[in-house]
């Protein structure tokens, strides 16, 4: 880095979560989709809901880029 940014700035820890969330969603999502693969296999409506961690998950890693750019562009 040339110093414009500490490596755990606001903006890069809300990134962090973000991804981790989205890997999250993603690992449910799967699971959710498994009784269009498998059939005769039921499972509780609240996987899909938890499959929607995917999009929070992205939600919060753009929000952690425009906190990231932010804080970049102010004068120290």
């Amino acid at each position: 880095m040339t110093g414009q940014g500490s490596p755990d700035s606001p903006g890069d820890r809300i990134m962090r979560v973000g991804a981790v969330v989205t890997v999250i969603g993603l690992i449910f999502a799967v699971l959710a989709m498994l009784p269009l693969v498998v059939p005769g296999l039921t499972l509780p409506s609240a996987l899909w809901f938890l499959a929607m961690l995917t999009g929070v998950g992205l939600a919060l890693v753009l929000l952690g880029l425009l906190v990231s750019a932010r804080n970049r562009r102010r004068p120290r």
